[in-house]
């Protein structure tokens, strides 16, 4: 078997695996969403949980889009390339990030970049 095939495996599995875990949190979300009376802290026990359980969710989405980024990107031919200097990533990155879109290099100048910004 190919390491592409094993990946693109990997990632389709890792997709269904999230479409359910988004599923029973957006469930979970409209549970709290109810009209049932509770006491005040109760209340702000449900809206902890509910900005948690958002995060969570918009979390599960992003990973998602990785996923059928990375799945656009095998069918294309180009899973693999660095999209910011276009080297291979190394078969062993891809194993340990499967919807990983950059080099190691890349990934660091990416992340200093944002530190500066954030720090500016």
């Amino acid at each position: 078997m190919q390491p592409i095939d094993a990946l693109r495996r990997r990632l389709r599995e890792r997709r269904r695996k999230l479409l359910r875990l988004v599923t029973n949190t957006e469930d979970e979300i409209l549970a709290l969403d109810t009209n049932v009376p509770a006491e005040l802290e109760e209340e702000a026990q449900d809206a902890r949980l509910a900005t948690v359980l958002v995060w969570l969710d918009d979390r599960i989405t992003a990973e998602i889009e990785a996923i059928d980024h990375a799945l656009t990107r095998i069918e294309r031919g180009d899973y693999g390339i660095c999209e910011d200097c276009d080297d291979p990533i190394p078969v062993e990155r891809l194993h340990i990030l499967p919807a990983v879109t950059t080099c190691v290099h890349c990934a660091a100048a990416r992340e200093a970049a944002a530190r500066m910004r954030a720090a500016s």
